[in-house]
């Protein structure tokens, strides 16, 4: 139900734009064939994953390059015995290269980006297939000596039979120059040969494979030679045979391995679909709205104006349930009611969308749309006529889940009429309690909009003096289609405006002037309330630097009169001592005790904040040396903190402190990772007698078991054999995340055939 839609609203061309962000061919197919989810949690999911995804993007490069499409090799593999070509094995090794550096990759980013490293798991490292078919074959398709010893003695022997054939033939044109003036040796049906002159038969007997064009020459296989000749030719046949038992013994390899490189290589497809979804939510700074039961969009741009390069101006869309928007032609009625459609496909298929934070959607089961001037010409239907069309069949698949877009509404026909079906189509969408969008310049259809509480409105924005539309949306207001000032601005006489004028019925002119009126009076408010923003922006901080200064002048206050009482007290207690009469020495005394109680008062109300606000972590700061100490314990009743400042701890009075920071807050990951504590498990992993890759699976769920279990030092038993396993696996730990590093064992340990691998 979605993709009828879908060109009308601009998706299928942002579906295109996004496919070119692919890496693979089969990865932009798999962004073009994406489709609207409906499960809310599954739509929740694909979100929060892009969203991780652009966060990485935003922080380093993810290694995925182009690979080829290996599904028609993968359906070959089926067939047992099957040899594949070199360019289809090349194919298939660099999709395990791939699988190799993304599933590395993501093992390294498992920590941060949990959802990401999941589909690690799906992924191998194919190192035993890919040191066979590298052991084999060149970049280039070329088959290596390395290949097999046969191969390699007979392209030896090969290469010995060539080079004695080729010194005979240059004795050869050498002693016989007349007859061979060019001296050429060359191949002719897979055999060494000279050209010589049609009259060679009087020095040397041969065998003639071609003639040159003018027939003056022949080429010529001279008898000698030819018993080496039949050897190369036996030799390459034999080659060949060779050749094709390489290839069949390295697709009989990639046969066993089919089930794995499938899981590898629609994995890389699906996050080829995946990157190219969140590279293009990256470059629309598109951010993740919630999910609720109505549509509140902040600063929304449509994502196709936003990819332009021009400047767009956002606009804040709210849909509680219907939504009438209304204004001048010029004013962008239609592209809003698009914005709206995409965001919600954009949203349910995985995209970030390009709004402000703290945006919400709704979720549709269906998008339906009449959008446009097109008329049917296949059907031989007039413009009104497929608008009727369309929209019936809307009326009637529409539901309490399907978002209705409808731009302008009753157009195309008689405006009375056309205004009077409009009203009615508002009215049976609200009877079936359907989300709909409609534009549409008739008055009745406003004002039955303004009057039903089912309906919101909103106007699209144009400044009347400059005659240029804002690209903001009114809401409550109703607006004014501003024909005749339109038609002004683009040159129409004045003599045909005022004859247009004086036609308008009484009605429809107080009609207008109301709207008029009201939109004048929205602007005047809206002006106010931005006013009443400012100034309540500048009060604040004005407030905020009262505060502060507030505060300063406590502690600076505090702070003089604990050092003058200070100051006093020892010159109290000298003069005390100078005193005889008592009745003196009492009243000093009750003066000094009273002064104490006013500064341990003042001390109290200027630590009466921080008393409040503290608690353990928190990082404070002591008056006087400045240096800063984190909270342990606080003692409320003795008014005293116990802070850590290093290595030092130090009880301190509430007095003593100021700017208290809270601690950094501890941001619970949305999604967790639980990985199951093994029952049992031994430092020690005994892989004698396995193939390399189930071996190797073997020691990767080891590592991961190790690390769980908190294990730092581990032994993997591979023995000595033929060496093969042992450079497998030592391979593999060079790329392992979990290794720090790795020796071959000591002999107490087991020796080379023991290999002991320290964890980080």
């Amino acid at each position: 139900m979605f993709k009828g839609v879908w060109r009308h609203l601009g998706f299928d061309t942002l579906l295109e734009k996004t496919a070119s962000l692919a890496k693979s061919e089969s990865g932009k197919e798999a962004v073009l064939s994406i489709k609207p989810l409906n499960d809310k949690i599954e739509i929740t999911e694909r979100g929060l994953f892009t969203l991780e995804f652009v966060r990485l993007l935003s922080e380093r490069h993810f290694p995925l390059e182009t690979f080829p499409d290996i599904s028609a090799i993968i359906e070959k593999l089926k067939v047992e015995g099957v040899v594949l070509s070199v360019e289809e094995i090349l194919k298939v090794r660099s999709v395990c290269v791939q699988s190799k550096n993304v599933k590395r990759f993501l093992n390294e980013i498992r920590e941060r980006f949990p959802r990401l490293s999941a589909f690690s798991h799906a992924l191998s490292s194919f190192l035993e297939l890919r040191e066979m078919v590298d052991s084999a074959i060149d970049e280039s398709g070329e088959i290596l000596d390395t290949a097999s010893s046969n191969l390699k003695l007979i392209r030896s022997e090969k290469s010995r039979i060539a080079d004695k054939i080729k010194k005979r033939l240059e004795s050869l044109v050498r002693r016989n120059e007349d007859i061979c003036p060019e001296q050429i040796i060359t191949i002719r049906n897979s055999r060494y040969v000279v050209l010589a002159r049609a009259g060679y038969r009087k020095r040397f007997p041969g065998i003639v494979h071609d003639r040159s064009a003018s027939g003056q020459m022949v080429y010529v296989e001279p008898t000698f030679i030819v018993e080496d000749n039949n050897r190369l030719r036996d030799l390459e046949i034999e080659e060949q045979k060779e050749i094709k038992r390489i290839l069949s013994e390295i697709s009989r390899k990639i046969r066993e391995n089919r089930y794995r490189l499938e899981s590898a290589y629609q994995t890389l497809v699906e996050l080829d679909k995946r990157y190219a979804v969140a590279y293009m939510s990256y470059k629309l700074k598109g951010t993740l709205p919630d999910v609720g039961d109505f549509i509140d969009i902040k600063d929304a741009k449509h994502p196709l104006l936003a990819l332009s390069g021009k400047e767009v101006v956002p606009v804040d869309i709210k849909l509680r349930r219907g939504l009438v928007i209304t204004g001048p032609n010029t004013g962008g009625k239609t592209v809003i009611l698009k914005t709206i459609g995409i965001f919600v496909l954009m949203s349910q298929s995985g995209f970030l969308i390009p709004c402000a934070e703290g945006s919400k959607i709704r979720l549709f089961n269906k998008v339906m749309a009449d959008i446009g001037d097109e008329q049917s010409i296949e059907q031989s239907l007039s413009t009104f006529s497929a608008h009727v069309k369309n929209i019936s069949e809307i009326l009637l698949e529409a539901d309490r889940n399907t978002l209705v877009l409808l731009d302008e509404l009753g157009a195309g026909t008689d405006p009375v009429e056309g205004a009077s079906l409009g009203v009615a189509i508002l009215d049976y969408l609200k009877e079936k309690q359907v989300f709909s969008v409609v534009t549409t310049h008739f008055t009745p259809i406003k004002l039955y909009a303004y009057k039903d509480p089912f309906y919101d409105v909103a106007s699209v924005l144009f400044d009347e003096k400059s005659l240029k539309p804002l690209y903001r949306l009114a809401y409550g207001v109703i607006g004014k289609s501003y024909a005749f000032v339109i038609a002004r601005r683009y040159g129409m006489p004045d003599k045909v405006i005022e004859k247009a004028e004086k036609l308008i019925s009484s009605d429809d002119k107080l009609a207008s002037d109301i709207i008029s009126a009201l939109e004048s009076e929205y602007v005047a408010l809206q002006d106010e309330r931005k006013n009443l923003l400012k100034l309540k922006e500048e009060l604040e901080r004005e407030k905020k630097a009262l505060e502060g200064e507030k505060k300063i002048l406590k502690e600076k206050g505090v702070k003089e009169l604990q050092e003058y009482i200070t100051h006093f007290k020892e010159k109290s207690e000298k003069l005390l001592s100078e005193i005889n009469d008592e009745k003196l020495r009492r009243r000093v005394k009750e003066l000094l005790k009273e002064a104490k109680g006013k500064v341990e008062k003042l001390e109290e109300e200027s630590s009466k904040d921080v008393k409040n606000k503290i608690e353990p972590g928190m990082v404070v700061k002591l008056k006087g040396s400045g240096r800063k100490g984190t909270v342990i314990e606080v003692d409320l009743n003795r008014k005293i903190v116990k802070i850590a400042v290093g290595s030092l701890k130090m009880d301190v009075k509430f007095a003593q402190i100021e700017s208290v920071e809270k601690p950094p807050e501890k941001v619970e990951p949305k999604i967790k990772v639980n990985a199951r504590m093994p029952e049992r498990f031994f430092p020690e992993l005994k892989i004698l007698g396995m193939r390399g890759d189930e071996a190797l699976d073997a020691v990767e769920k080891f590592l991961d078991d190790a690390r769980i279990a908190g294990f730092s030092r581990v032994k993997i038993v591979h023995g000595h054999g033929t060496g093969i396993l042992k450079r497998l696996i030592r391979t593999y730990l060079k790329d392992s995340p979990y290794v720090k590093s790795f020796r071959p064992g000591k002999i107490e340990e087991g020796g080379d055939g023991v290999t002991v691998v320290e964890l980080k």
